[in-house]
C-alpha cells in the first residue's frame, strides 16, 4: 500500500531516518479525579503528565532475526529474543522452564507494543527490522519501590514512539499514540481503564472519557488491521487537552508505601454484586463532579477546583466504605489534613493505599512550610511539575 495515500493524516514519513538509533521519553502520569468510575466505559476523569521520564532507545541489530530488550530496573533481567521466519512473530523462550515463562510475562507489555508497530510497518508495506531496545526510567524510587506514575502505560508508549521514530515515521497527534498504546496493552491482557495512558500519549492537563474496551476486543479477535483501527472512531473514546492555570500550584507527595491499583480494583469487582445500587449512585455523583472540575480548568477557577476536589474526595471515602477497601491509608489522611491547614485541598491519587497524594492552592500560598510538615510524617515531596504537551 502507499504510504500517503494511506496514513499521511496520521503520520509523516521521513526516509532519511530510517532505521536510525532512536531514543524517546515519554512523561508519568497522576490521576487527579475519576479515579474508579473511569474503569467503566463512558465515564471521564481529568489526569495529568508529570515531569518525570521513562525512555527507550532503539537501535539496529546486526545479528539476523536477533534482538535484546534491557533496562537499568533491577527487577527485570535482559531478555533476548529471535523471529520466526513466518510473519513477524517474537520468540523470547529458549526453552519451556518457568524463568523464561515469567520473563516473558514481565516483558508483555514491550513485546506487544513491538507487535503492533511491526504489523503497521507490515501494512504499509515497509520492511521489518530486529533491535536492540534499552530502558531506563526516573518513575521508581531508588530501591525500585514505585511511585504509582504509571510505569506500564509508559514503558509501551515509550517502546511504540521510539521504534516508530526508527522507522522514520512521526505521529501527528496524541489520540493516534494513545490507540496504538491501548491496542498493545489490551493485547497483553490489561484490564485498566487506559486514563495512564491518555495522560502519558498527551501531556499536560487532559480530560478522558473511558471507551467500550470489550469492543476493542472484539474488534482485535476479527484481526482487523491497525490502520483501520487507528482512522475509525472508538465507541465512548474522548481524549483532550485542558488548559494549565498558571497561578495554581499543585504539589505531590509520596507515601513511600506502594500500592497495587490490580488487587484494589478487584476487591471493589468481587464486592459489585451485593453493591451495585452504592456503585451506579457513585458512577452517577462523579459525572457531575468531573464535568464541573473540566468547567472549572476552563474558567480557571482555582477555588472551583479545590471544591471538586474535595468532593471527590468524599465520593472516594463512600466507596471505601461500601466496598471495605482501603483507598486513604493513615499517612494519607495526615497528608490530607496538614495540607488543608495551609490552604491546600488534597487527595489520594489513583487507587490509594499508598503511592502518592495531590494537594492544589493559590501559587503565593506557603508551600516550603507545608513540605516540612509533610516530611515530618514521614511523607516525600516529590520535585514534579506539570509535563509539557507532548504533541
Amino acid at each position: 500500500m502507499i504510504f500517503t495515500t494511506m496514513m499521511a493524516d496520521l503520520f509523516d514519513l521521513n526516509p532519511s531516518l530510517t532505521f536510525q538509533t532512536s531514543t524517546q521519553k515519554v512523561p508519568g502520569k497522576l490521576y487527579f479525579v475519576g479515579e474508579y468510575a473511569i474503569l467503566h466505559p463512558g465515564n471521564a476523569a481529568i489526569l495529568f503528565a508529570v515531569n518525570q521520564y521513562l525512555s527507550c532507545q532503539v537501535s539496529l541489530s546486526l545479528s539476523p532475526h536477533k534482538g535484546s530488550l534491557q533496562t537499568s530496573l533491577q527487577d527485570l533481567p535482559a531478555l533476548n529474543y529471535s523471529r520466526h521466519q513466518e510473519g513477524v512473530t517474537l520468540s523470547t523462550r529458549n526453552s519451556d522452564d518457568d524463568y523464561s515463562n515469567d520473563l516473558e510475562k514481565a516483558w508483555a507489555y514491550v513485546i506487544e507494543g513491538i507487535r503492533v508497530v511491526e504489523e503497521l510497518i507490515e501494512e504499509l508495506g515497509r520492511p521489518v527490522q530486529d533491535y536492540h531496545i534499552q530502558y531506563s526510567s526516573d518513575l521508581v524510587a531508588e530501591d525500585g519501590s514505585k511511585y504509582g506514575l504509571g510505569s506500564s502505560a509508559a514503558v509501551t508508549i515509550a517502546t511504540i514512539k521510539a521504534l516508530l521514530a526508527f522507522y522514520g515515521i512521526e505521529i501527528k497527534a496524541p489520540i493516534v499514540l494513545f490507540k496504538l498504546a491501548a491496542i498493545a496493552l489490551i493485547r497483553a491482557g490489561s484490564n485498566g481503564s487506559m486514563g495512564d495512558v491518555a495522560a502519558i500519549s498527551f501531556g499536560s492537563w487532559v480530560y478522558y472519557r473511558s471507551f467500550d474496551r470489550e469492543w476493542l476486543k472484539t474488534t482485535l479477535a476479527k484481526k482487523t488491521m491497525i490502520a483501520d483501527l487507528l482512522k475509525n472512531d472508538w465507541p465512548q473514546l474522548e481524549a483532550k487537552y485542558l488548559e494549565a492555570i498558571n497561578h495554581m500550584t499543585v504539589l505531590v507527595g509520596w507515601t513511600q508505601s506502594s500500592a497495587s491499583t490490580q488487587n484494589l480494583v478487584q476487591q471493589l469487582k468481587e464486592h459489585l454484586p451485593e453493591n451495585e445500587a452504592e456503585f451506579q449512585t457513585f458512577l452517577d455523583k462523579t459525572k457531575f463532579c468531573v464535568q464541573r472540575m473540566e468547567e472549572a480548568f476552563n474558567n480557571g477557577d482555582i477555588m472551583q477546583i479545590q471544591e471538586e476536589m474535595a468532593n471527590y474526595r468524599h465520593l472516594l471515602l463512600k466507596l471505601s466504605g461500601h466496598f471495605n477497601i482501603e483507598i486513604e491509608t493513615d499517612k494519607l489522611k495526615q497528608f490530607i489534613q496538614l495540607s488543608q491547614a495551609y490552604q491546600f485541598e488534597a487527595k489520594s491519587s489513583g487507587a490509594g493505599g499508598g503511592d502518592c497524594g495531590i494537594a492544589v492552592g493559590e501559587s503565593n500560598q506557603k508551600t516550603t512550610q507545608l513540605l516540612d510538615e509533610w516530611r515530618r510524617i514521614g511523607i516525600v515531596p516529590l520535585n514534579l511539575q506539570v509535563a509539557p504537551k507532548q504533541f
